[in-house]
């Protein structure tokens, strides 16, 4: 029937209705009633928006376990149909009218899973037949008889509150743990490092390693390694007790492989993992907690500050650095022939550093500066034990070398800007970046390093004195 102003009214579209979705065939609507409760806890359950309506198929039994139907919002009708028959015609169905009797707001359905149910059914000794000895386990009526006088005849019944710990379905299926296989580029790339170097932390009351484990001098032995790669690296620890790796290499011009570096350099020093001597490899039975003429050999952590588009032009180590996919053999990024040289290791008056991060050893700074301030340091006095910190260096020491260099990096790098201007055309200029940010960064941090630095040279001045 089509929707007209005449049967407007036939269509009750205010009426909001629950729909429950019930798993079996309905015969009778009084017993279907009963099975899920009885119209009051119907009641109850639709005005409770997160309660589940419970079915029990054996509603007469306290043992029998329900099955839980959850309540979704919904939206449909409910079509009141009805179709015209004819006893000579069996066949013939013919729809006179359809009604909307209400809108549906709410469903029910009972997609989860029901318990197990455990019928109170024993084998009686006496007849050899099953039988349901509910009527004996559940009193009728009122009962004057003790709990405790319970017949030796009849069993005990005592099922579990529920035996399904979820009523929700579990896809997830044991499996045997899988094993991960090696492929033949794998195993040949990524090999285990065997290094037996002796990592020692600064303390200032442990003593220092004295010679090498015995495994590192037998890792000389069993690899092949040249005989004169061993002696350069040993005559440069006799000339200069402690090195940084990338130092040592440079300075010395030593055309070794990474990979054996890492396998002598056991044998010959120890590593300082922090304190003043961090990152640096220390000659066995070299303490430079006792010798004061240690502090140039410290390190110096020098960073490049973001001062205008400066940043911009200095690469990041990390992503200069070449990788290998392990799993295909092949470099992610290659390394340019020009970028391997010999000058990352020490700064003078015309080092622009190649990376933002980069680490010195005091002696390895030449600037005349710098250096007048470390030969100025005064001597300790007897008894005097090094800072865990600053080593043999005064307070904020550091601090001071920092400025130093940084504004012998902006200078460079504007000399560089004003001679090349087409190699530096990606990088702005500190000077004419912003007006006022210049007068504001650039000139009153030089200025007020320079007289920081003349104020520390002068306090070491009269020291010395």
């Amino acid at each position: 029937m089509e929707y007209s102003a005449k049967n407007a009214y036939q269509h009750q579209f205010h009426r909001n209705l629950v729909c429950v979705v019930y798993p079996g065939i309905v015969k009778n609507p009084d017993r279907m009633i009963e099975t899920l409760g009885g119209i009051r806890e119907i009641s109850n359950t639709f005005g409770q928006e997160k309660r589940r309506l419970e079915l029990r198929f054996r509603p007469e039994c306290i043992y029998s376990k329900p099955a839980f139907g959850d309540g979704r919002p919904a939206t449909g009708l409910l079509l009141k149909v009805v179709v015209q028959r004819r006893k000579s015609q069996p066949d013939y169905r013919a729809v006179s009218s359809v009604q909307i009797a209400g809108c549906v707001r709410r469903i029910f359905n009972f997609d989860s899973l029901c318990d197990f149910q455990q019928l109170p059914a024993f084998r009686m000794p006496a007849s050899g037949k099953v039988e349901c000895v509910y009527s004996d386990i559940v009193p009728k009526g009122v009962s004057t008889k003790s709990p405790l006088e319970k017949p030796t005849t009849i069993p005990f019944f005592l099922p579990p509150v529920c035996f399904s710990r979820t009523d929700s379905i579990n896809s997830f299926v044991l499996r045997e743990p899988k094993t991960q296989k090696i492929s033949p580029i794998e195993s040949t790339y990524r090999r285990r490092r065997q290094k037996y170097g002796i990592y020692h932390p600064f303390t200032l009351t442990e003593p220092v390693p004295e010679t090498a484990n015995a495994q590192a001098q037998h890792m000389l032995t069993s690899k092949i390694i040249s005989p004169d790669d061993v002696e350069k690296v040993r005559a440069a620890f006799k000339a200069r007790p402690i090195w940084t790796k990338n130092a040592l290499v440079n300075i010395n011009r030593l055309v070794i492989n990474s990979q054996t570096l890492g396998l002598i350099l056991p044998s010959v020093a120890f590593y300082y993992v922090n304190g003043p001597w961090r990152g640096t490899w220390v000659r066995y039975g070299y303490d430079p907690r006792k010798h004061f003429e240690a502090r140039v050999y410290q390190l110096l952590d020098f960073r490049v500050r973001s001062i205008g588009s400066l940043h911009e032009c200095i690469k990041i180590k990390r992503l200069s650095l070449t990788k290998i996919n392990y799993r295909t053999a092949e470099p992610t990024a290659a390394v340019k022939e020009d970028e391997q040289n010999f000058i990352n290791c020490t700064f003078d008056e015309d080092t622009i550093p190649p990376y933002r991060v980069i680490f010195y050893q005091y002696c390895d700074i030449h600037l005349k500066k710098i250096q007048e301030m470390l030969k100025k340091v005064p001597s300790p006095k007897s008894g005097t034990v090094c800072d865990e910190r600053n080593g043999w260096l005064p307070y904020r020491f550091d601090d001071q070398c920092r400025n130093i260099m940084m504004e012998i990096v902006l200078n460079n790098i504007r000399r560089l800007r004003e001679e090349n201007p087409e190699a530096c055309s990606a990088m702005e200029s500190v000077e004419e970046d912003d007006d006022e940010g210049d007068d504001g960064e650039v000139s009153g941090f030089e200025e007020d390093d320079e007289v920081e630095t003349e104020g520390l040279l002068d306090s070491l001045d009269d020291v010395t004195d």
